[in-house]
């Protein structure tokens, strides 16, 4: 039986989404979209962890269903329509460096992802520096994009094991 839409989601003042970001841990989803034997890395523009390259995503909405989030966050944050594909890794993340200086706790659940349409480029919105398709893990990433991507079914590069 399909459920019920949603309302839209409604954005809550800053000033309580730092109250909350200072009490709560976040639910996010991320997502490794997949093609051509790739993973879509971007490079974030934002804290936590700005200038790292990272797996697209961000915050469920209320109401949001994990799976409308991640082909939300396709859509928004890289341009790519998608269908969805399970769940490849979830984890929790702590930054010390959130936005205006607020530790960041998040709990991710990962997505593997794939686009609807073959014939698709990347569009990042503005939180995103710039892309780059993986074929391997690289050296240097954040240990839950090394599991996410490992989740994806990439390996390290063969330089980077030696």
């Amino acid at each position: 039986m399909p459920q019920p839409s949603s309302p839209p989601a409604q954005f809550i003042p800053a000033s309580l989404y730092h109250q909350i970001l200072e009490r709560l841990p976040i639910a996010c989803v991320d997502i490794a979209i997949v093609a051509g034997g790739a993973v879509l890395l971007v490079k974030r523009k934002d804290q936590p962890a700005r200038g790292q390259w990272w797996v697209p995503g961000g915050r469920v909405l209320k109401g949001e269903m994990m799976k409308e989030t991640a082909v939300r966050k396709a859509r928004e944050e890289v341009g790519i329509e998608c269908h969805v594909g399970p769940i490849i890794h979830t984890a929790e993340t702590i930054f010390p460096d959130g936005p205006n200086d607020i530790p960041v706790h998040s709990i991710n659940s990962c997505f593997f992802l794939y686009p609807a349409n073959p014939d698709f480029k990347p569009q990042l919105d503005d939180h995103h520096a710039e892309y780059r398709w993986v074929n391997s893990i690289p050296a240097g990433l954040h240990p839950y994009v090394e599991r996410c991507l490992m989740g994806a079914g990439l390996t390290r590069s063969p330089e980077d094991e030696g």
